[in-house]
Protein backbone atom coordinates (compact mmCIF):
# COMPACT_ATOMS: atom_id res chain seq x y z
CA UNK A 1 0.00 0.00 0.00
CA UNK A 2 1.47 3.72 -0.95
CA UNK A 3 1.44 6.27 1.83
CA UNK A 4 -2.01 8.46 2.06
CA UNK A 5 -2.85 11.63 3.34
CA UNK A 6 -5.29 12.26 5.30
CA UNK A 7 -6.63 15.75 5.89
CA UNK A 8 -8.34 16.99 8.86
CA UNK A 9 -9.72 19.31 6.27
CA UNK A 10 -10.08 18.96 2.48
CA UNK A 11 -10.85 21.95 0.51
CA UNK A 12 -10.52 21.74 -3.31
CA UNK A 13 -10.16 25.08 -5.34
CA UNK A 14 -11.40 26.26 -8.66
CA UNK A 15 -11.24 28.59 -11.34
CA UNK A 16 -14.12 30.21 -12.16
CA UNK A 17 -15.58 29.15 -15.73
CA UNK A 18 -15.67 32.62 -17.34
CA UNK A 19 -11.92 33.50 -16.87
CA UNK A 20 -12.60 33.39 -21.45
CA UNK A 21 -14.71 36.38 -21.53
CA UNK A 22 -18.63 37.12 -21.29
CA UNK A 23 -21.08 36.42 -23.88
CA UNK A 24 -21.50 40.28 -25.65
CA UNK A 25 -24.69 39.24 -27.98
CA UNK A 26 -27.70 39.88 -25.61
CA UNK A 27 -30.44 37.29 -26.35
CA UNK A 28 -28.39 35.31 -29.01
CA UNK A 29 -30.36 32.12 -29.20
CA UNK A 30 -33.67 34.25 -29.59
CA UNK A 31 -35.66 32.80 -26.46
CA UNK A 32 -36.80 35.70 -24.96
CA UNK A 33 -39.36 37.98 -26.51
CA UNK A 34 -42.19 40.54 -24.88
CA UNK A 35 -45.09 39.12 -26.29
CA UNK A 36 -45.29 35.85 -28.12
CA UNK A 37 -44.58 36.28 -32.06
CA UNK A 38 -47.84 34.93 -33.69
CA UNK A 39 -47.12 36.34 -37.20
CA UNK A 40 -44.30 37.43 -39.56
CA UNK A 41 -41.98 40.47 -39.31
CA UNK A 42 -42.03 40.81 -35.72
CA UNK A 43 -38.30 40.39 -35.52
CA UNK A 44 -38.95 43.78 -32.14
CA UNK A 45 -40.37 41.38 -30.27
CA UNK A 46 -37.15 39.55 -29.42
CA UNK A 47 -35.97 42.54 -27.82
CA UNK A 48 -33.23 44.26 -28.36
CA UNK A 49 -32.80 42.91 -31.54
CA UNK A 50 -34.03 45.27 -34.32
CA UNK A 51 -34.11 45.72 -37.83
CA UNK A 52 -32.27 48.35 -39.29
CA UNK A 53 -33.88 49.26 -42.59
CA UNK A 54 -37.63 49.07 -44.06
CA UNK A 55 -37.56 45.59 -44.94
CA UNK A 56 -39.32 42.90 -42.87
CA UNK A 57 -37.41 40.77 -41.21
CA UNK A 58 -38.83 37.33 -38.75
CA UNK A 59 -38.88 36.22 -35.31
CA UNK A 60 -40.36 32.99 -35.05
CA UNK A 61 -40.61 31.32 -31.12
CA UNK A 62 -42.85 28.02 -30.64
CA UNK A 63 -44.87 29.42 -28.28
CA UNK A 64 -46.80 30.02 -31.26
CA UNK A 65 -46.53 27.08 -33.60
CA UNK A 66 -46.32 28.03 -37.44
CA UNK A 67 -45.50 26.26 -40.64
CA UNK A 68 -43.25 29.16 -41.18
CA UNK A 69 -40.99 27.31 -38.98
CA UNK A 70 -39.53 25.16 -41.86
CA UNK A 71 -36.64 24.31 -39.35
CA UNK A 72 -36.90 23.19 -35.99
CA UNK A 73 -34.45 26.24 -33.62
CA UNK A 74 -31.10 24.57 -33.46
CA UNK A 75 -31.52 25.23 -29.24
CA UNK A 76 -33.91 26.26 -27.84
CA UNK A 77 -37.80 27.32 -29.05
CA UNK A 78 -36.61 30.65 -30.95
CA UNK A 79 -34.90 31.68 -34.39
CA UNK A 80 -34.73 34.49 -36.94
CA UNK A 81 -35.42 34.77 -40.65
CA UNK A 82 -33.65 36.76 -43.40
CA UNK A 83 -35.89 37.06 -46.83
CA UNK A 84 -34.01 37.90 -50.07
CA UNK A 85 -34.97 39.07 -53.07
CA UNK A 86 -34.02 41.72 -55.80
CA UNK A 87 -33.76 45.09 -54.82
CA UNK A 88 -34.68 43.59 -50.65
CA UNK A 89 -32.40 42.82 -48.25
CA UNK A 90 -33.32 42.05 -44.66
CA UNK A 91 -30.78 42.29 -41.65
CA UNK A 92 -30.99 41.68 -37.67
CA UNK A 93 -29.59 44.21 -35.64
CA UNK A 94 -28.73 44.27 -31.86
CA UNK A 95 -27.08 46.33 -29.54
CA UNK A 96 -23.69 44.76 -27.56
CA UNK A 97 -23.75 44.11 -24.01
CA UNK A 98 -20.17 46.53 -23.95
CA UNK A 99 -18.07 47.88 -26.08
CA UNK A 100 -15.12 46.33 -28.01
CA UNK A 101 -11.88 47.32 -26.74
CA UNK A 102 -9.30 48.50 -28.92
CA UNK A 103 -6.80 45.87 -30.04
CA UNK A 104 -8.84 43.16 -28.31
CA UNK A 105 -9.52 39.41 -30.46
CA UNK A 106 -13.26 38.30 -30.38
CA UNK A 107 -14.24 34.92 -31.30
CA UNK A 108 -17.61 35.74 -33.71
CA UNK A 109 -20.17 32.62 -34.46
CA UNK A 110 -24.10 32.35 -35.57
CA UNK A 111 -25.71 28.94 -37.13
CA UNK A 112 -27.40 29.44 -40.25
CA UNK A 113 -29.95 26.77 -42.44
CA UNK A 114 -32.01 27.53 -45.70
CA UNK A 115 -34.50 25.36 -47.95
CA UNK A 116 -32.67 26.55 -50.85
CA UNK A 117 -28.46 26.23 -50.15
CA UNK A 118 -27.78 26.76 -53.61
CA UNK A 119 -28.41 30.01 -53.35
CA UNK A 120 -26.34 30.82 -50.96
CA UNK A 121 -24.79 33.78 -50.91
CA UNK A 122 -21.15 33.55 -50.77
CA UNK A 123 -18.63 36.04 -49.93
CA UNK A 124 -21.55 38.28 -49.21
CA UNK A 125 -23.11 36.58 -45.88
CA UNK A 126 -21.67 38.35 -43.15
CA UNK A 127 -21.65 40.64 -39.77
CA UNK A 128 -20.62 44.18 -39.31
CA UNK A 129 -19.99 45.93 -36.15
CA UNK A 130 -20.45 50.04 -36.15
CA UNK A 131 -20.06 52.31 -32.94
CA UNK A 132 -23.44 53.36 -33.73
CA UNK A 133 -27.05 51.66 -34.46
CA UNK A 134 -27.30 51.79 -38.80
CA UNK A 135 -30.20 53.08 -40.09
CA UNK A 136 -31.93 53.37 -43.51
CA UNK A 137 -35.15 54.23 -45.27
CA UNK A 138 -34.81 51.35 -48.16
CA UNK A 139 -35.18 48.54 -48.70
CA UNK A 140 -31.85 47.73 -50.26
CA UNK A 141 -28.41 46.71 -49.42
CA UNK A 142 -27.01 48.68 -46.41
CA UNK A 143 -24.68 51.67 -47.51
CA UNK A 144 -21.62 50.99 -44.97
CA UNK A 145 -18.96 53.29 -43.99
CA UNK A 146 -16.57 50.43 -44.05
CA UNK A 147 -16.16 47.33 -45.11
CA UNK A 148 -18.08 44.12 -43.14
CA UNK A 149 -15.47 42.75 -40.40
CA UNK A 150 -16.72 38.97 -40.69
CA UNK A 151 -17.68 37.72 -44.51
CA UNK A 152 -18.07 34.11 -44.99
CA UNK A 153 -15.44 33.30 -47.98
CA UNK A 154 -16.76 29.66 -47.90
CA UNK A 155 -17.48 29.09 -51.86
CA UNK A 156 -20.65 26.46 -50.97
CA UNK A 157 -21.16 26.79 -47.39
CA UNK A 158 -24.78 25.08 -46.80
CA UNK A 159 -25.06 21.79 -48.69
CA UNK A 160 -27.76 20.38 -47.21
CA UNK A 161 -31.38 21.30 -47.48
CA UNK A 162 -32.61 22.89 -43.81
CA UNK A 163 -29.33 21.76 -41.94
CA UNK A 164 -27.59 23.98 -39.60
CA UNK A 165 -24.35 24.63 -40.25
CA UNK A 166 -21.67 27.24 -37.75
CA UNK A 167 -20.63 30.59 -39.48
CA UNK A 168 -17.82 32.65 -37.73
CA UNK A 169 -14.71 33.27 -37.15
CA UNK A 170 -12.33 36.25 -35.20
CA UNK A 171 -11.80 39.83 -35.41
CA UNK A 172 -10.13 42.38 -33.91
CA UNK A 173 -11.95 45.64 -32.59
CA UNK A 174 -11.23 49.03 -33.99
CA UNK A 175 -12.68 50.20 -30.11
CA UNK A 176 -16.00 51.10 -29.63
CA UNK A 177 -17.94 48.87 -32.00
CA UNK A 178 -21.31 49.13 -29.79
CA UNK A 179 -24.14 47.21 -32.45
CA UNK A 180 -23.77 44.25 -35.16
CA UNK A 181 -25.39 44.22 -38.07
CA UNK A 182 -25.85 41.01 -39.84
CA UNK A 183 -27.04 40.20 -43.44
CA UNK A 184 -25.90 40.31 -46.97
CA UNK A 185 -23.88 43.22 -47.87
CA UNK A 186 -22.93 42.68 -51.96
CA UNK A 187 -25.55 40.08 -53.40
CA UNK A 188 -29.18 39.94 -54.03
CA UNK A 189 -31.09 38.46 -56.70
CA UNK A 190 -30.95 39.56 -60.12
CA UNK A 191 -34.67 39.32 -60.98
CA UNK A 192 -37.72 39.71 -58.61
CA UNK A 193 -39.19 36.30 -57.72
CA UNK A 194 -37.10 34.15 -59.20
CA UNK A 195 -33.85 33.86 -57.27
CA UNK A 196 -34.94 34.89 -53.27
CA UNK A 197 -34.30 32.42 -50.72
CA UNK A 198 -34.55 32.34 -46.64
CA UNK A 199 -32.31 32.27 -44.46
CA UNK A 200 -32.79 30.64 -40.75
CA UNK A 201 -30.65 32.45 -38.01
CA UNK A 202 -29.95 30.87 -34.73
CA UNK A 203 -27.61 30.96 -31.62
CA UNK A 204 -25.27 34.41 -32.61
CA UNK A 205 -22.42 34.64 -30.32
CA UNK A 206 -20.01 37.13 -29.44
CA UNK A 207 -17.22 36.30 -26.51
CA UNK A 208 -13.84 38.34 -25.92
CA UNK A 209 -10.76 35.40 -26.93
CA UNK A 210 -9.39 36.35 -23.44
CA UNK A 211 -7.37 33.53 -21.40
CA UNK A 212 -6.68 33.83 -17.45
CA UNK A 213 -5.19 31.07 -15.11
CA UNK A 214 -5.56 33.98 -12.05
CA UNK A 215 -3.23 35.23 -9.55
CA UNK A 216 -0.43 32.93 -7.56
CA UNK A 217 -2.33 30.93 -5.46
CA UNK A 218 -1.65 29.54 -1.71
CA UNK A 219 -3.46 26.31 -0.60
CA UNK A 220 -3.35 24.46 2.66
CA UNK A 221 -1.34 21.04 1.63
CA UNK A 222 -0.94 17.92 0.32
CA UNK A 223 -4.71 16.95 -0.35
CA UNK A 224 -5.67 20.17 -1.98
CA UNK A 225 -6.20 21.01 -5.47
CA UNK A 226 -6.43 23.45 -8.00
CA UNK A 227 -8.04 22.98 -11.14
CA UNK A 228 -6.57 25.60 -13.99
CA UNK A 229 -9.14 26.50 -16.70
CA UNK A 230 -7.74 28.08 -19.91
CA UNK A 231 -10.97 27.31 -22.18
CA UNK A 232 -10.54 30.02 -24.86
CA UNK A 233 -13.50 30.51 -27.38
CA UNK A 234 -12.30 29.05 -30.70
CA UNK A 235 -9.40 27.82 -29.48
CA UNK A 236 -7.69 25.24 -31.57
CA UNK A 237 -4.37 23.58 -29.39
CA UNK A 238 -3.41 23.72 -25.82
CA UNK A 239 -0.26 23.03 -23.99
CA UNK A 240 0.82 23.32 -20.81
CA UNK A 241 4.09 23.44 -18.69
CA UNK A 242 3.56 19.41 -18.26
CA UNK A 243 2.70 18.35 -21.70
CA UNK A 244 -1.25 18.32 -21.32
CA UNK A 245 -3.42 19.40 -24.21
CA UNK A 246 -6.62 19.51 -22.57
CA UNK A 247 -8.41 22.63 -21.79
CA UNK A 248 -8.07 22.08 -17.99
CA UNK A 249 -5.47 20.88 -15.83
CA UNK A 250 -5.82 19.83 -12.10
CA UNK A 251 -2.80 21.17 -9.76
CA UNK A 252 -1.79 18.68 -6.93
CA UNK A 253 1.44 19.89 -6.16
CA UNK A 254 3.14 23.48 -5.46
CA UNK A 255 5.03 24.69 -8.65
CA UNK A 256 4.86 26.96 -11.30
CA UNK A 257 2.57 26.28 -14.33
CA UNK A 258 2.17 28.03 -17.65
CA UNK A 259 -0.17 27.71 -20.59
CA UNK A 260 -0.08 28.26 -24.65
CA UNK A 261 -3.58 28.62 -26.43
CA UNK A 262 -3.42 28.84 -29.69
CA UNK A 263 -6.62 30.59 -31.13
CA UNK A 264 -7.25 31.60 -35.07
CA UNK A 265 -6.75 35.28 -34.08
CA UNK A 266 -3.32 35.25 -31.95
CA UNK A 267 -1.63 32.99 -29.34
CA UNK A 268 -2.27 33.50 -25.60
CA UNK A 269 -0.12 32.18 -22.71
CA UNK A 270 -0.28 32.57 -18.81
CA UNK A 271 1.64 31.58 -15.57
CA UNK A 272 0.54 31.01 -12.45
CA UNK A 273 2.55 29.92 -9.29
CA UNK A 274 0.71 27.41 -6.75
CA UNK A 275 2.39 26.63 -3.47
CA UNK A 276 1.16 25.22 0.00
CA UNK A 277 1.14 26.27 3.10
CA UNK A 278 1.83 23.23 4.58
CA UNK A 279 3.70 21.07 2.22
CA UNK A 280 5.33 17.57 4.14
CA UNK A 281 5.33 14.05 3.91
CA UNK A 282 6.27 11.47 6.29
CA UNK A 283 7.34 9.20 2.89
CA UNK A 284 6.33 6.23 1.75
CA UNK A 285 4.50 3.18 3.49
CA UNK A 286 8.04 1.13 4.14
CA UNK A 287 9.37 -2.00 5.44
CA UNK A 288 12.71 -2.45 7.93
CA UNK A 289 15.08 -5.23 9.13
CA UNK A 290 15.13 -6.02 12.50
CA UNK A 291 15.98 -4.00 15.23
CA UNK A 292 16.29 -0.88 12.28
CA UNK A 293 14.70 2.16 13.67
CA UNK A 294 13.24 5.02 11.79
CA UNK A 295 13.58 8.87 12.23
CA UNK A 296 10.23 10.94 11.40
CA UNK A 297 10.41 14.49 11.16
CA UNK A 298 8.47 17.46 9.76
CA UNK A 299 9.78 21.30 9.35
CA UNK A 300 6.57 22.66 9.29
CA UNK A 301 5.36 25.70 11.24
CA UNK A 302 1.95 25.28 13.64
CA UNK A 303 1.52 23.24 16.16
CA UNK A 304 1.83 18.98 16.29
CA UNK A 305 0.32 16.11 17.59
CA UNK A 306 1.36 12.51 17.17
CA UNK A 307 -0.96 9.13 17.08
CA UNK A 308 0.95 9.01 20.62
CA UNK A 309 -0.32 12.37 21.99
CA UNK A 310 3.52 13.56 21.89
CA UNK A 311 3.35 17.07 20.27
CA UNK A 312 7.28 17.82 18.89
CA UNK A 313 8.49 17.91 15.15
CA UNK A 314 9.99 14.56 15.27
CA UNK A 315 9.60 11.22 16.18
CA UNK A 316 11.05 8.02 16.42
CA UNK A 317 9.86 4.54 14.71
CA UNK A 318 11.02 1.42 17.07
CA UNK A 319 8.56 -1.32 16.44
CA UNK A 320 6.06 -2.40 13.49
CA UNK A 321 2.78 0.01 13.52
CA UNK A 322 1.06 3.23 11.92
CA UNK A 323 2.69 6.82 12.49
CA UNK A 324 0.49 9.91 11.99
CA UNK A 325 1.28 13.35 12.58
CA UNK A 326 -1.82 16.29 12.23
CA UNK A 327 -0.26 19.88 11.80
CA UNK A 328 -2.22 22.66 12.19
CA UNK A 329 -1.54 26.16 11.23
CA UNK A 330 -3.89 28.96 11.15
CA UNK A 331 -7.21 27.67 9.75
CA UNK A 332 -5.08 25.19 7.54
CA UNK A 333 -4.64 21.34 9.18
CA UNK A 334 -2.88 18.26 7.39
CA UNK A 335 -2.44 15.27 8.51
CA UNK A 336 0.22 12.49 7.07
CA UNK A 337 0.33 8.78 7.93
CA UNK A 338 3.22 6.21 7.58
CA UNK A 339 2.56 2.44 7.92
CA UNK A 340 6.17 0.41 9.24
CA UNK A 341 6.70 -3.16 9.27
CA UNK A 342 9.67 -5.10 10.60
CA UNK A 343 11.39 -8.34 8.92
CA UNK A 344 13.68 -10.43 9.73
CA UNK A 345 17.56 -9.62 7.44
CA UNK A 346 17.73 -11.80 4.25
CA UNK A 347 21.08 -14.21 4.66
CA UNK A 348 23.61 -15.92 2.27
CA UNK A 349 26.44 -18.03 1.96
CA UNK A 350 28.09 -19.49 -1.07
CA UNK A 351 30.52 -21.49 0.68
CA UNK A 352 34.97 -20.69 0.80
CA UNK A 353 36.80 -19.97 -2.42
CA UNK A 354 38.11 -22.92 -4.20
CA UNK A 355 41.16 -23.88 -5.68
CA UNK A 356 41.25 -26.42 -8.47
CA UNK A 357 43.10 -28.63 -10.87
CA UNK A 358 43.18 -29.68 -14.14
CA UNK A 359 40.01 -30.93 -15.05
CA UNK A 360 38.20 -30.68 -11.64
CA UNK A 361 34.76 -29.34 -10.78
CA UNK A 362 33.00 -27.75 -8.05
CA UNK A 363 29.32 -27.42 -7.52
CA UNK A 364 27.94 -23.94 -5.72
CA UNK A 365 25.01 -25.33 -2.64
CA UNK A 366 24.18 -21.99 -1.52
CA UNK A 367 22.55 -21.58 1.97
CA UNK A 368 19.76 -18.99 1.32
CA UNK A 369 17.45 -17.72 3.87
CA UNK A 370 14.72 -15.07 4.45
CA UNK A 371 14.54 -14.07 0.38
CA UNK A 372 14.28 -14.78 -3.37
CA UNK A 373 17.67 -15.88 -4.36
CA UNK A 374 19.55 -14.66 -7.80
CA UNK A 375 22.96 -14.87 -8.96
CA UNK A 376 24.45 -11.75 -10.58
CA UNK A 377 24.61 -12.91 -13.85
CA UNK A 378 22.63 -14.55 -16.05
CA UNK A 379 22.69 -18.24 -14.73
CA UNK A 380 19.09 -19.63 -14.02
CA UNK A 381 19.66 -22.82 -11.07
CA UNK A 382 20.13 -21.99 -7.71
CA UNK A 383 22.96 -24.68 -7.47
CA UNK A 384 25.90 -24.48 -9.70
CA UNK A 385 28.60 -26.06 -11.24
CA UNK A 386 31.55 -24.93 -11.81
CA UNK A 387 35.08 -25.22 -14.09
CA UNK A 388 36.89 -22.23 -14.96
CA UNK A 389 38.42 -19.82 -13.03
CA UNK A 390 36.24 -16.94 -12.25
CA UNK A 391 34.84 -14.97 -8.93
CA UNK A 392 30.79 -16.14 -9.18
CA UNK A 393 28.26 -13.53 -7.44
CA UNK A 394 24.97 -14.08 -5.76
CA UNK A 395 22.17 -11.90 -3.86
CA UNK A 396 19.28 -12.64 -1.97
CA UNK A 397 16.56 -10.18 -1.34
CA UNK A 398 13.36 -9.14 0.98
CA UNK A 399 11.56 -6.04 1.55
CA UNK A 400 13.99 -5.53 4.64
CA UNK A 401 17.19 -5.29 2.32
CA UNK A 402 19.59 -6.63 -0.48
CA UNK A 403 22.32 -8.77 0.10
CA UNK A 404 25.02 -10.35 -1.29
CA UNK A 405 27.96 -13.03 -1.59
CA UNK A 406 30.69 -14.18 -3.59
CA UNK A 407 32.92 -17.36 -4.17
CA UNK A 408 36.03 -17.57 -6.33
CA UNK A 409 37.03 -20.46 -8.04
CA UNK A 410 40.77 -20.55 -8.69
CA UNK A 411 42.53 -23.47 -11.48
CA UNK A 412 45.68 -21.24 -11.05
CA UNK A 413 46.96 -23.68 -8.03
CA UNK A 414 48.76 -26.46 -10.32
CA UNK A 415 49.62 -26.46 -14.14
CA UNK A 416 46.47 -26.20 -16.59
CA UNK A 417 47.43 -28.23 -19.58
CA UNK A 418 46.30 -29.89 -22.79
CA UNK A 419 46.38 -33.67 -22.47
CA UNK A 420 46.06 -35.65 -26.08
CA UNK A 421 46.63 -39.17 -26.82
CA UNK A 422 49.86 -40.79 -28.51
CA UNK A 423 47.99 -42.90 -30.15
CA UNK A 424 44.21 -43.93 -31.44
CA UNK A 425 42.56 -46.21 -33.51
CA UNK A 426 39.75 -45.18 -35.70
CA UNK A 427 37.86 -48.49 -36.64
CA UNK A 428 34.58 -48.11 -35.41
CA UNK A 429 34.95 -50.33 -32.56
CA UNK A 430 33.55 -47.43 -30.04
CA UNK A 431 37.02 -47.53 -28.26
CA UNK A 432 39.67 -44.85 -28.86
CA UNK A 433 37.96 -43.82 -31.86
CA UNK A 434 38.71 -39.80 -32.21
CA UNK A 435 41.56 -37.99 -31.41
CA UNK A 436 40.33 -35.43 -28.84
CA UNK A 437 42.73 -33.23 -26.82
CA UNK A 438 41.12 -32.45 -23.25
CA UNK A 439 42.04 -29.43 -21.15
CA UNK A 440 40.75 -27.22 -18.11
CA UNK A 441 37.72 -25.03 -18.56
CA UNK A 442 40.70 -22.49 -18.03
CA UNK A 443 41.96 -23.31 -21.71
CA UNK A 444 40.02 -22.05 -24.80
CA UNK A 445 41.25 -24.27 -27.83
CA UNK A 446 41.32 -22.22 -31.32
CA UNK A 447 42.16 -24.43 -33.71
CA UNK A 448 43.34 -27.96 -34.76
CA UNK A 449 45.20 -29.20 -37.59
CA UNK A 450 46.99 -32.30 -38.73
CA UNK A 451 49.81 -33.02 -40.71
CA UNK A 452 50.77 -36.34 -42.85
CA UNK A 453 55.34 -36.99 -42.71
CA UNK A 454 55.17 -35.31 -45.86
CA UNK A 455 53.96 -31.62 -44.15
CA UNK A 456 51.01 -31.58 -45.56
CA UNK A 457 47.86 -30.55 -44.04
CA UNK A 458 45.33 -33.26 -43.66
CA UNK A 459 42.86 -31.95 -41.52
CA UNK A 460 41.84 -28.18 -40.00
CA UNK A 461 39.22 -26.98 -37.85
CA UNK A 462 38.59 -23.98 -35.86
CA UNK A 463 35.22 -24.76 -34.32
CA UNK A 464 34.34 -27.11 -31.43
CA UNK A 465 34.14 -30.26 -31.18
CA UNK A 466 38.06 -30.13 -31.77
CA UNK A 467 38.57 -33.43 -32.78
CA UNK A 468 39.78 -36.14 -36.14
CA UNK A 469 38.20 -38.94 -37.12
CA UNK A 470 41.51 -40.04 -38.60
CA UNK A 471 40.10 -39.32 -42.45
CA UNK A 472 40.98 -37.29 -45.54
CA UNK A 473 38.33 -36.12 -47.53
CA UNK A 474 35.75 -39.06 -46.37
CA UNK A 475 38.89 -41.70 -47.12
CA UNK A 476 40.15 -43.51 -44.09
CA UNK A 477 44.00 -42.33 -43.67
CA UNK A 478 46.50 -45.29 -43.51
CA UNK A 479 48.43 -46.21 -39.78
CA UNK A 480 50.79 -44.18 -39.54
CA UNK A 481 52.58 -41.09 -37.49
CA UNK A 482 50.69 -38.12 -37.80
CA UNK A 483 52.05 -34.33 -36.49
CA UNK A 484 48.99 -32.38 -35.02
CA UNK A 485 49.13 -28.73 -34.02
CA UNK A 486 46.67 -27.06 -31.61
CA UNK A 487 46.37 -22.85 -31.00
CA UNK A 488 44.70 -21.96 -27.70
CA UNK A 489 44.34 -19.18 -25.40
CA UNK A 490 44.99 -19.46 -21.27
CA UNK A 491 43.40 -17.45 -18.28
CA UNK A 492 43.78 -17.92 -14.77
CA UNK A 493 42.46 -15.97 -11.65
CA UNK A 494 43.63 -12.39 -12.61
CA UNK A 495 46.40 -13.29 -14.74
CA UNK A 496 45.67 -11.68 -18.52
CA UNK A 497 44.49 -13.65 -20.97
CA UNK A 498 47.80 -15.52 -22.78
CA UNK A 499 48.32 -16.85 -26.69
CA UNK A 500 49.69 -20.35 -26.79
CA UNK A 501 50.94 -22.96 -29.19
CA UNK A 502 51.60 -26.83 -28.55
CA UNK A 503 52.01 -29.65 -30.86
CA UNK A 504 53.20 -33.30 -30.80
CA UNK A 505 53.10 -36.71 -33.12
CA UNK A 506 50.23 -39.27 -32.88
CA UNK A 507 50.49 -42.54 -33.84
CA UNK A 508 47.18 -44.05 -35.99
CA UNK A 509 46.60 -47.42 -35.71
CA UNK A 510 44.26 -49.46 -37.87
Amino acid sequence: MSWALVRMLFVAFILPLGAAGQELIPNGSFEKFDNCPQKDNLLFEARPWYNPNKATPDFYHNCFPTAQIEVPPRTGSGLARLFMDFGWAEYLSTPLKEPLKAGEAYQFELYVSSATPNRYPAESFGAYFSAQALSSAEKDLLTLTGKPQFIDNVPQRLTKRFGWEKVGGCLTAKGGESHVTIGNFSKLPVSLGLGYYYLFIDDVSLVPIRMNLGKDTTLCGAKSTLLLNAETPGAIDYKWSNGSSAPTLRVAKPGKYWVEVTTPCKVLRDTITVNYRLDFSLGPDTTLCDAATLPLRVNQTGTYQWQDGSTQNNFLVKQAGTYRVQVADGTCTVSDTIRVRYVRAPRLDLGPDQRLCGTEVYTVFPTIAEGKFRWLDPYEQVDRVVAQSGVYRAAVTNDCATITDSVRVDYSGCECTIFTPDAFSPNADGLNDLFTPVACNDIRVRSLAVYNRWGELIFQTSRPPFAWDGTFRGTPCPAAVYTWHIDYQIQQADKPAEARKMQNRLLLVR
